[in-house]
């Protein structure tokens, strides 16, 4: 028999002893669009910490081109109407296309395009635990759900575009 349903409290939902809920809440789609800036560069430093994404010589704009347009493809993807019983809703993202020729030209191995996105979920995540106390929690599990699926379906078709885009002496 499972135990009982917790309910978030102040100190699971982030917030100091004392402190009450803010008065505004807001989505996830709110807070990755307004956090988009410092989610990047968090995502930068810890990629910058991994040696295997840094034996090539990349800047950081080269690094993170492609992350801006990938998170607002996340973000259309949370605010659209959510279809009950259907496995997906993810949509062909271009930018995730680009992502993968790029990184083709650029000398990636496919591993690293999968660490890449590993970081990405996981920076992801740590935005939304670092505004917990502002999330709307009714809508928090449903919205993870689609991040996860968005993600791997970005990293799905940035695959698929970085295979096609490798030497064709391979296809042969």
């Amino acid at each position: 028999m499972a135990g009982p349903i917790r309910v978030p409290t102040a100190q699971t939902a982030g917030l100091e002893k004392g402190k009450s809920r803010p008065a505004s809440i807001e989505s996830v789609a709110e807070i990755l669009s307004r956090r988009k800036t410092p989610l990047i560069a968090e995502w930068l430093t810890r990629t910058k910490k991994i040696p295997e994404l840094n034996h090539l010589r990349l800047s950081d704009k080269e690094r993170t081109g492609h992350l801006p347009k990938l998170i607002d493809d996340l973000v259309v993807r949370l605010d659209l109407p959510r279809l009950p019983d259907k496995d997906s809703d993810a949509v062909t993202s271009l930018a995730a296309i680009a992502h993968g020729r790029l990184r083709c030209k650029q000398g990636y191995s496919s591993g690293m395009l999968i660490h890449e996105s590993r970081i990405l979920q996981v920076t992801i995540f740590g935005t939304l635990r670092d505004n917990l106390s502002l999330l709307d929690f009714s809508l928090l599990l449903p919205d993870v759900m689609i991040i996860a699926d968005e993600v791997d379906a970005q990293l799905t078709q940035t695959m698929d575009a970085f295979t096609k885009a490798g030497p064709k002496s391979a296809v042969a």
